[in-house]
């Protein structure tokens, strides 16, 4: 593919498999599957400016307004249009402004709820679209925006879909290509031939973590009061083994069906359910996250009357454990909370830049705070929404948070999941997994924030006997399966086969 006149050619580091990617996005619609950090935005601009060059517009949506500033900058970077012509569209500007910016401008960069909401004026130019991008196209299932703003542009623009993975499922990779109007399927990772050159590496270890013994008597007085409202729960007709707290999600709706069949004695299943729920989610930071976060997390919801929680924390046998548990955090932290001394021993041992994944907030902000008090320099990255009283940061406040990572300002970035998807985030030499995810879309984007200059280190912290490893098998045999369904689909051009 020759570039086009509108590119900056001269910004663009020329790989072969982003040219060969982004020329097969410009002759069909095209779904692209490439780990996070090889540059899908790039290959995006790169179509863009074909299929704009002789006229046009093009509309970019991304799920989140952080991101949609972040492309903006890229295409901006990237293309010789001037910035008035790269317009970033919210909610918050007047409909009618926001009408006469889509006339206006060469490309809209957006979120797809806003494009959505202006599908009705857009119809009128939308024969002036020549392509759409989708990022973080995993997202286009159900009834997410995505999939309406496909439905309208298909016919008139070229659609190009972005993802680091579509998901471990055939029927959802299936539903995504369908519902976009995909016709075309480039797939690579680490290993294909093309790319392997432009990755460093990326060494995966799993460190396992024993539970400490006084905390595995707490977690068994946990386990115990869950079987016990389990078995009560099955007196009601169910069969929950307390395998998942899916299980326990599922009967939600049998439950609610009898209440409105006037079955009173249901009340007492649907409380019994919703204190059974509070004890999985209470089990699951005693196993995985340690005495430290679990603490903070009860003392959050006991502030927090609207919840179930209340019931269960405040029932003499839990009040119990819980001053035990409160006595036990005054002990040694490997004692209680094994996995932070690990982290802290990682860190020290390889000295160099980090992240630090953690799937809750309560974790995230513990972790920082004893970072920085151990003498190492560390910023917590959270997302924009508050929770009871923990202030979220505005965008303003994250851009800044990770152009001083950046630039070497800190050492650990301490992040939740909106470090994982999508945003900026800078490189790093370490990643460390504070605990597994069965996620393999978030395990794929957290491995993805390192070996990208030089070869990467990922350690994942991993609890014995505890759902980490659930979790974690869960999360590897997902990323095996979409692998193969992708080839296969690549080869065959269908997904029936996997059916």
């Amino acid at each position: 593919m020759d570039f086009s006149p509108l590119l900056r050619s001269e910004l663009i580091e020329k790989r072969d498999y982003q040219i060969s990617i982004a020329d097969s996005c410009v002759k069909s619609n095209t779904l692209v599957v490439l780990p996070t950090a090889l540059g899908k935005t790039v290959i995006a601009i790169l179509a863009i400016s074909k299929l704009i060059e002789n006229g046009g517009k093009a509309i970019f949506v991304a799920p989140t307004r952080p991101l949609v500033h972040q492309h903006r900058s890229s295409l901006i970077k990237f293309l010789k249009l001037n910035e008035d012509e790269i317009c970033e569209l919210n909610g918050s500007i007047p409909k009618q402004r926001r009408k006469e910016l889509y006339r206006t401008c060469r490309i809209i960069i957006s979120t797809p709820q806003v494009i959505e909401n202006d599908l009705e004026f857009l119809t009128e130019i939308k024969d002036q679209f020549k392509v759409l991008v989708i990022d973080e196209a995993h997202r286009a299932i159900g009834n997410y925006s995505y999939v309406h703003i496909a439905e309208s542009f298909k016919d008139s623009a070229r659609i190009i879909a972005m993802t680091a993975s579509p998901g471990g499922d055939v029927k959802k990779i299936n539903q995504i290509m369908n519902n976009l109007g995909i016709q075309n399927l480039e797939i690579r990772d680490e290993n294909s031939p093309d790319v392997k050159q432009y990755i460093e590496g990326i060494e995966v270890k799993w460190i396992n973590v024993d539970i400490p013994v006084q905390m595995k008597r707490a977690i068994e007085k946990i386990r115990e009061m869950l079987n016990d409202k389990l078995e009560k729960l099955n007196n009601f007709g169910f069969n929950l083994k307390g395998n998942s707290r899916k299980e326990l999600i599922e009967i939600g709706e049998t439950i609610s069906l009898k209440i409105r069949e006037g079955d009173k004695r249901f009340y007492s299943a649907a409380r019994l359910r919703s204190q059974a729920i509070a004890l999985d989610l209470i089990l699951e930071f005693a196993e995985t996250q340690g005495l430290l976060p679990l603490i903070e997390y009860l003392k959050e919801h006991q502030k927090d009357e609207k919840t179930n929680f209340n019931s269960i924390i405040n029932s003499v046998e839990f009040r119990k454990l819980y001053d035990e548990l409160i006595s036990l955090s005054k002990e040694p932290m490997e004692k209680h909370t094994p996995k932070i001394p690990k982290i802290l021993e990682l860190i020290s041992m390889n000295n160099v830049k980090t992240i630090v994944f953690c799937h809750y907030r309560i974790t995230a902000t513990i972790l920082s705070n004893l970072l920085n008090k151990n003498g190492i320099s560390s910023e917590r990255f959270i997302g924009q929404s508050d929770r009871l009283g923990d202030k979220g940061l505005k965008q303003s406040q994250q851009k800044e948070i990770l152009e001083r990572f950046r630039e070497g300002s800190f050492k650990v970035l301490v992040a939740t999941q909106v470090g994982e998807e999508g945003l900026d985030v800078p490189y790093a030499d370490m990643v460390i997994f504070y605990e597994p995810v069965p996620s393999e879309i978030r395990s794929i984007q957290r491995r993805g924030r390192t070996g990208r200059f030089s070869k990467g280190l990922v350690y994942i912290l991993v609890t014995k006997g505890t759902r980490d490893y659930s979790y974690l098998y869960s999360a590897r045999r997902k990323e095996f399966k979409m692998k193969t369904i992708l080839k296969g689909q690549k080869k065959q051009h269908k997904l029936d086969e996997f059916l």
